[in-house]
């Protein structure tokens, strides 16, 4: 058994009961048919009656402890592991379901319980932990961060004191285990209530990373003022990042065009625009930018 049996049969079994379901060969057909000696061929097509789909669900059940009719697989290894000999059936692999999470005020509100770390005295990037065992979020707001080496430095930036008790959520990429879509799932889940903010790179693509996330509320970046004069400065402002982000430029200006977004993000983005530049969050961090909230609708 795997997942992708399960969720087959999963499929099969709910597709009327009580009647007969056809389907075209092919090698998970013959898996089934083999191995649970359910359906016949009819015309060069596959047949499983009502009785082979009770069949099939009382062989599944058995096996793995779910009924495929009604039930999906758990998305954790563990939980899956209670019932059957291979964990891996479990409807997230690993990479699909970790989270990097940290708090620049040193503790994570989850699950309602607390958990303390020490930011300020060893430079951790947070808590690892599975998406799927996270039930409950107490932090009033979640600051999704672009970059990695930013979640172990969450601590030591000039920012306003709302997301100094934030829960940030790393928002991963393809090199490291904590991956970008299962961010996304979570703030999903948890940010229609809440404060979203994204701390990204002040530069095209980071002002798109803020626009496309869920819930989304805030952009946290260097005060308007400053502005201009990190853009300018040589040993902070980039010019390559800007030009290598024409598409995401392309999007930002036809929200502003519309009228989509609110006016302090259109005059960000018109001045990226004018400067044909663009500051890093590791910038933002060495050189101590003093940071604040930009609304982004």
């Amino acid at each position: 058994m795997n997942r992708k049996l399960f969720n087959w049969i999963s499929e099969l079994v709910a597709s009327g009961p009580d009647r007969n379901t056809t389907r075209h060969a092919s090698a998970l057909v013959r898996e089934v048919i083999e191995r649970y000696r359910c359906g016949h061929l009819n015309k060069g097509r596959l047949v499983f009656t009502a009785q082979d789909k009770l069949e099939l669900r009382r062989r599944v059940r058995e096996e793995t402890g779910f009924d495929p009719l009604g039930e999906r697989l758990p998305d954790d290894r563990l939980t899956v592991a209670k019932h059957h000999a291979n964990e891996k059936l479990a409807g997230k692999p690993v990479s699909e379901d970790y989270l990097l999470l940290n708090s620049p005020d040193g503790a994570l509100c989850i699950n309602g319980g607390r958990i303390t770390l020490q930011p300020a005295s060893i430079m951790a990037a947070g808590v690892f932990c599975p998406s799927s065992g996270i039930v409950t979020v107490e932090h009033d707001v979640l600051v999704v961060v672009e970059n990695l080496p930013v979640m172990s430095l969450c601590h030591a930036f000039e920012m306003p004191q709302s997301v100094r008790r934030a829960l940030w959520v790393y928002r991963g990429d393809p090199k490291t285990g904590s991956k970008i879509d299962v961010c996304r799932a979570f703030v999903d889940r948890f940010g229609a209530n809440k404060t979203v903010v994204v701390f990204s790179d002040m530069d095209p693509k980071g002002l798109e990373i803020a626009l496309t996330m869920p819930h989304a509320n805030y952009w946290l970046g260097p005060v308007p003022e400053s502005w201009q004069t990190w853009l300018k400065k040589q040993e902070v402002g980039n010019s390559d990042g800007y030009y290598l982000q024409s598409r995401s430029m392309t999007y930002l200006k036809r929200l502003s065009g519309a009228g989509a977004l609110s006016e302090p993000m259109s005059a960000l983005i018109a001045c990226l625009q004018n400067e044909r530049s663009s500051c890093r969050q590791e910038h933002m961090y060495s050189h101590k930018i003093e940071l604040g909230l930009l609304p982004i609708r």
